[in-house]
Formats: C-alpha cells, structure tokens, sequence
C-alpha cells in the first residue's frame, strides 16, 4: 500500500539518483574488466608478455606493452573524467529542492535525494519533473501540461 505524506515505506528504495559507473573501490577491477572484453586488448597484452620472454620475440621488449600500456593510461584518465562528470550531474539534481506538502497542508522544501514514495510535491512553471511522478493538477488553464521530452530524447 501507498499511503500519502506518511513515513516511507522501507519497501521502497530512496530517491537518489546515481548513473555513475565507478566508486572508489570499484574503478580498477570494472575498467580493467570492461577493456579485457575486447579480444583486441587480450591479444595486445598477450603478444606484450610474450615479448618479455628472452629470445621469444625478434623485436625489443618494449614495442608492444609499452604503447599499449599508454593507451590503457589514456582511456582509464577519460573513463574517471566522465565519470566524475555523471557523479557531478547526480549530486547537483539530488541536491535540488522541491515543495513537498506536509500532512498538515503546508509545504517544506526537502532534496530530490529525500523525497519518498507517497509525497505529494508542487512543481512549480519551468522545473525539472522527473518521468515517476504522477501530475494531479496543473495551473494552466483546463488543467493543461505541456511536456518537453528533451531529456528523455537524449538531446
């Protein structure tokens, strides 16, 4: 059952929002994961070891793993740096407030990331409404709500 502006429910998970890939702890073993996927990289690092072995490889040591190594560098400092963008982007809207009414009739400002299931929040003209809100009433009009879909479009 839902009910309106009681406690949450602790069925229900919490508002905030997270599209990061990596944490702290799980950025090496993910990137190193998502680049061994390629048969590319694995025959890369292959040939780079085998170059190790003295008298194995006509070429120097250094030819392959170095340059490969650099890249792996290269892809794993532009992985972090969008990373920390999403994480960026997923505080500023977890951190964004919004009017929720209380049982009582007032309205309190509270984040997005402490908003739960039951609450009812006043958007106000022009303000992000996420796709998991249900519109009761607007004051345009005939109750008219105009919709851009811009984020949903990836635009």
């Amino acid at each position: 059952h839902i009910y309106f502006n009681h406690t949450p429910d602790p069925g229900f998970p919490d508002n905030q929002i997270s599209t990061a890939k990596y944490n702290i702890f799980t950025f090496i073993p993910k990137f190193l994961f998502e680049q061994f996927r390629r048969y590319a990289n694995i025959f890369f690092l292959s040939i780079g070891l085998l170059q190790q072995i003295p008298g194995v490889s006509p070429t120097g040591r250094y030819v392959t793993i170095v340059p490969f190594l650099f890249i792996l560098l290269l892809t794993a400092i532009k992985e972090l740096v969008e990373d920390f963008k999403r994480h960026t982007a997923d505080r500023k809207i977890n951190q964004t407030e919004v009017e929720v009414l209380t049982a009582q009739g007032a309205t309190v400002r509270k984040m997005w990331k402490d908003v739960h299931v039951g609450n009812i929040l006043k958007i106000k003209n022009d303000k992000f409404f996420p796709a998991d809100l249900i519109l009761l009433c607007s004051s345009e009009p005939n109750g008219i709500c105009y919709i851009e879909t811009s984020n949903l479009d990836g635009e």
